[in-house]
């Protein structure tokens, strides 16, 4: 029964008092902007100059053995509370097919429980808010991280409201409300929802902020343990190629980069290329100008790749701190076009049994983009969604069913087939 579940959960909640600081004594929030320090709590930005923040955690001795989530536990902002559905140990698939003699790879993180990189963020972030006694949690999302962050919410027995746009692909409404959560559909894009979510949150204290942007570090940190799953099976890599509206997935990649290179784990960084749509590429744009400060975008978004639709209205400092990162270790922002994602999506679902939302495919579409700057290999392609998030967007979807009568040969049958399966490999 709902009740009696509601019950035994709030009560192993009670099993585990709120300690100072959460019990996260290993952590400490550092401000990228100014360097300020302060222990763990649930403020989403520096109290000394109002930039965000990064969750460092002090070093255990080892790097911990195996290729699982929270086999690197002692690497992430967490204590004894776990929020966990099952996340991260995603899938490494070499692409032998579209890059038969490259070492290409993609990371499946569309097999993450809600079917995005999502859930890596919210299972750290939940489990931090936890033990820093939240009351609720609150999140502005484009969609996939509504979906996450109220699955971890219900998981922990927590209220949860989540922020969208309007317009917002009906899969991922669904997908919060099954969970629970309540949803404001918000008037304008994601920066409107944004400030919502951050309204709403000022005014209630205690709950905590699971926007996917910088303003929750343990989320960005959570990150981290993408390239140690890769460190763990391939060793080291020489390009990761991240979809990125604000960047938080890149910054935490890059963190779990930096923290093994400081410690004697890698020889070099990886280099971080971020992609953004051309229907709304902030970060991209002041790459491609070669400036150090990034402007929010002042264009009408537009695009099929929702998900990655940040203007960073309000909040530019977020794609500065994204710039600055893939600068500082020799990488690249890109910006592709619609046409380059469809054709990247279509590549991936008929070459590789890859079927990725929008915002997915645009590491392969950047990689392609890419062709002559002679990345560092091997190459790790993030395929961040699975394709039924957006299933309108899927350029595949759209091919003609065969119209088959009633005991029609199957011999014809076939041969229509193949006629219809060779049109689509053009």
């Amino acid at each position: 029964m709902p009740g009696k579940g509601r019950r035994m959960h709030q009560d192993a909640r009670e099993t585990l008092p709120v300690e100072p600081g959460g019990g996260l004594s290993d952590t400490r929030l550092v401000c990228f902007f100014c360097g300020a320090v302060r222990a763990p709590d649930l403020h989403p930005v520096c109290r000394a100059c109002g930039g965000t923040m990064i969750a460092r955690t002090s070093w255990p001795g080892r790097l911990p053995a195996g290729r699982r989530f929270w086999e690197f536990a002692d690497l992430l902002p967490v204590s004894r509370h776990r929020v966990s559905l099952g996340e991260g140990g995603t899938p490494l698939l070499k692409l032998d097919r579209l890059f038969p003699d490259d070492e290409v790879y993609a990371k499946a993180e569309w097999t993450n429980a809600t079917g995005s990189f999502k859930d890596r963020g919210s299972a750290v972030a939940m489990s931090a808010a936890m033990s820093l006694g939240a009351k609720g949690i609150i999140c502005a999302s484009t969609g996939n991280n509504a979906a996450s962050v109220s699955a971890f919410a219900a998981r922990a027995g927590l209220p949860c409201i989540v922020a969208l746009p309007k317009g917002t692909p009906a899969n991922k409404i669904i997908q919060a409300k099954a969970h629970g959560a309540i949803v404001l559909e918000v008037a304008g894009d994601f920066s409107d929802a944004y400030r919502e979510a951050e309204r709403i949150q000022r005014a209630v204290p205690g709950w905590a902020n699971l926007t996917s942007t910088y303003v929750n570090a343990y989320m960005t940190a959570a990150h981290a343990t993408i390239l140690y799953e890769l460190h763990a099976e391939i060793g080291a890599v020489g390009t990761v190629i991240v979809p990125i509206g604000a960047g938080p997935m890149l910054d935490g990649i890059m963190q779990g980069a930096q923290t093994l290179h400081e410690h004697g784990y890698l020889e070099r960084l990886p280099r971080p290329v971020g992609v953004q749509a051309s229907g709304c590429a902030p970060i991209a744009a002041a790459f491609a100008r070669g400036l150090d400060v990034v402007a929010a975008w002042a264009a009408p978004v537009s695009g099929i790749a929702g998900s990655i639709n940040d203007p960073l209205r309000g909040y530019p400092d977020d794609g500065t701190r994204t710039l600055r990162i893939m600068r500082s270790a020799g990488g690249h922002a890109v910006a592709v076009t619609d046409a380059q994602i469809e054709r990247a999506m279509l590549d991936l679902g008929r070459c590789e049994g890859i079927a990725a939302e929008p915002a997915a495919a645009t590491p392969l579409a950047a990689l392609r983009d890419l062709a002559d700057k002679d990345l560092p290999r091997p190459i790790v392609l993030v395929i961040s969604g699975h394709a039924l998030k957006d299933p309108a967007a899927q350029p595949g979807a759209s091919g003609q069913s065969l119209d088959v009568e009633a005991g029609a040969a199957p011999a014809a049958i076939v041969s229509a087939a193949l006629r219809q399966f060779a049109q689509r490999m053009l």
